[in-house]
């Protein structure tokens, strides 16, 4: 059975089996007959190291085995250590892991022999980011063993952003009780598998599955001296846990070893943000600004967006009603300010945000050079650019890569980064990455160097960040890729999307689809936040509330501030986002209903309880095809003895005990509709 004490087994150097698989020159390597040389550090860290050929080639693991939580966690490297190139390493499964399953449906016994008898594994997996308004919806498949016939689960990144068709957050479950959660660190191309198999020994059947993931693409030889990095494999176990209280410790277990710190070492919130394009003008943005300041909005942050950047000229928001076209996508690659919108730059702007209390946070596509961009890394550093360069020289349009993955390249752009940010005030970062690189890393491999782009090009990304954070200590990363295109853990431990669907972006779009985003990435994701358009629709933006907030209310000209706004409402709003926000970031998750995205006339919401100061919130809403107008609250975790005092969005507060109040009935009269409740333990 998958568990971690059979898991930590096979690591165990006399182990003739390992967890991780690779072929030598086209042969499976037998990591049984190569001694592991182990060093032990502080925190459960350990690095494991197996010369895979003596004198060429070494298998390095930096390990963490964690004290505080079922997990072990661990990135490969390959390295050559010898003077000449390496053989070819392919085949290469970072994770391949073979449990034999014990439950069966149904065994048929002749003497102590077992016949016919099939066994069933469960993997729970989540769709991707495609803004299409079934991004992260959660998927089960069960796969079963019988009659000698395997049954098999294959997923894989079809393009290299990691999350864009299906999340690396996977969960195999042995029975309702037992299992393990898997993650896959790798902002690039992966591949996973679950298979179920049947093998014979003389008569007996004996059942066993067998779960494998690495890179997509990896077939290479090395270069003296030269170490790459492979997907990092992270696993939580579950043993004598239910699948929702596991699922609570692995968000716990998120918030204290992968998500971000400022430099007093405090976890980094999603802020609540008011958005502008930034390609709107800076007198208006600091006249917005001040309005949110005059009438106590309680914005944490002012987020600027596209468009801010390239030659002088009008740069319209893709929704906005104007004569000239947006044309901010061929604007990415310079790195000047366009001062038609920003004469001055942008720390007017900046300066204005602080003066108001808030910090300020500007979008940067570092990544995607267009060849229209007129930007001097064009011609200056044409080899640092991955893509079609015959396309170019015709005189087409063409997106090129820029290659992190070599460090003079990355030194470039970290010395960029750091110019801008210092001297234009700016506090957080955001960066965009609306590129599907898959063909331009392809296109910098050798034949017989596989993956080698990519890999290098990943490792670069993680240490791009980090080298941000650590020159930035106080600057939180917002990592939006197309919205929510690039999560794995390894980016969750350094930024946090708050964009994490682009379908928030659409003029009109599906709200109650934000409402699904969160309860999903809420499981494996604590720190997240959606776009939305304002309290000019409570429902709409009630949706979205959960994590950080983009609000848009004032975003382009054409959504000017109104003098009839409703700036009490306004600021209730975002009030009652901020306590949802600051639950979430230690409360366990308990969804009110089951599978809410396979029926739309469920009633869809989720309790969010610290069971620490036993408090927490009710997020519940009646979506607009729901016809009843009641619906019975189920919460967990409440002393039914207790005393609760409960406050809710609608004004009423009340006391009740935990019994009364874990089976309250929540009434709204109307479809699309919904209440929040706030409660905690009295004293």
């Amino acid at each position: 059975m998958y568990c971690r004490k059979t898991f930590e087994e096979l690591l165990d150097v006399k182990s003739p089996v390992k967890p991780f698989s690779f072929s030598y020159e086209g042969t499976p390597c037998d990591l049984s007959t190569i001694p592991c040389v182990i060093e032990e550090g502080k925190d459960g860290k350990r690095t494991m190291i197996y010369e895979v050929v003596p004198g060429t080639v070494r298998l390095i693991l930096d390990m963490v085995c964690y004290s505080d939580f079922p997990v072990i966690e661990y990135t490969p490297y390959f390295e050559n250590i010898s003077d000449k190139d390496s053989g070819i390493l392919s085949n290469i499964s970072v994770l391949d892991y073979e449990g034999e399953d014990p439950y069966y449906f149904g065994t048929r016994k002749v003497k102590k022999n077992i016949f016919g008898t099939p066994s069933r594994l469960s993997i729970r997996y989540y769709l991707g980011a495609q803004a299409n308004g079934v991004d992260y919806i959660p998927q089960r498949k069960d796969i079963f063993a019988y009659r000698k016939v395997s049954d098999k689960l294959e997923l894989e990144s079809l393009e290299s952003r990691c999350s864009s068709d299906y999340l690396p957050f996977f969960s195999i479950d042995n029975d309702q009780l037992n299992g393990f959660d898997l993650a896959v660190g790798w902002t690039g191309a992966w591949k996973f598998s679950a298979e179920k198999e049947v093998q014979s020994k003389s008569k007996v059947t004996e059942l066993k599955s067998r779960i494998r993931c690495g890179m997509k693409r990896a077939a290479f030889r090395l270069h003296p001296g030269e170490k790459v990095m492979q997907p990092g494999i992270l696993l939580h176990f579950r043993e004598n846990k239910s699948i929702r209280d596991s699922q609570n410790e692995f968000r716990r277990f998120m918030l204290e070893h992968h998500s971000p710190r400022n430099s007093r070492g405090e976890l980094f919130k999603p802020p609540i943000c008011l958005t502008f394009w930034g390609g709107l003008e800076t007198d208006k943005m600091i006249a917005r600004i001040q309005r949110a300041r005059e009438k106590n909005l309680p914005y944490e942050e002012v987020w600027m967006d596209a468009g801010w950047m390239g030659t002088p000229g009008p740069c319209p928001h893709f929704l906005e009603e104007s004569e000239q076209e947006s044309d901010w996508p061929k604007r990415v690659g310079s790195w000047q300010i366009n001062t038609w919108a920003h004469p001055r730059g942008l720390k007017p702007v900046s300066d204005a945000a602080h003066k108001a209390g808030m910090r300020f946070l500007v979008w940067f596509e570092s990544l995607r050079v267009h060849s229209g961009c007129g930007g001097k890394i064009l011609t200056e550093h044409p080899e640092w650019l991955l893509g079609d360069k015959k396309a170019f020289a015709e005189g087409k349009e063409v997106d090129f890569l820029l290659n992190i993955g070599i460090p003079e390249a990355r030194k470039y752009l970290f010395d960029t980064l750091c110019g801008i940010i210092q001297r234009e005030g700016i506090d957080d970062y955001r960066e965009d990455f609306n590129i599907s690189p898959q063909t331009h890393l392809a296109s910098g491999d050798e034949p017989d160097r596989i993956g080698v782009t990519e890999m290098k090009f990943v490792e670069a990304c993680y240490i791009l960040w980090e080298e941000l954070r650590e020159r930035f200590p106080d600057l939180f990363i917002d990592n939006c890729a197309s919205g929510g295109r690039r999560l794995d853990y390894k980016m969750a431990s350094l930024s946090f999307p708050l964009c994490q669907s682009d379908l928030a972006c659409c003029e009109l779009y599906e709200e109650e689809c934000l409402q699904l985003e969160n309860f999903s990435l809420d499981n494996v994701l604590p720190l997240h936040g959606t776009l939305n358009w304002g309290p000019e629709d409570p429902y709409h933006m009630a949706s979205g509330m959960g994590g950080g907030i983009g609000c848009k209310i004032w975003n382009f000209n054409g959504r000017d501030p109104k003098e009839n706004e409703d700036d009490a409402f306004h600021r209730k709003m975002l009030e009652w986002a901020k306590l949802l926000r600051d639950i979430h970031m230690k409360g366990d998750i308990y969804p009110l209903t089951e599978e809410p995205e396979n029926d739309w006339m469920k009633w869809a919401g989720e309790q969010i309880h610290d069971p620490k100061e036993n408090c927490g919130m009710v997020q519940i809403f009646r979506r607009k095809r729901s016809p009843e107008a009641d619906f019975q609250l189920k919460l967990a975790g409440l002393d039914p003895e207790a005393l609760y005092e409960a406050e809710f969005f609608t004004g009423e507060k009340k006391k009740l005990s935990g019994k009364e109040f874990a089976s309250l009935t929540i009434h709204l009269a109307e479809p699309r509709s919904f209440q929040i409740i706030r409660y905690a333990r009295m004293k």
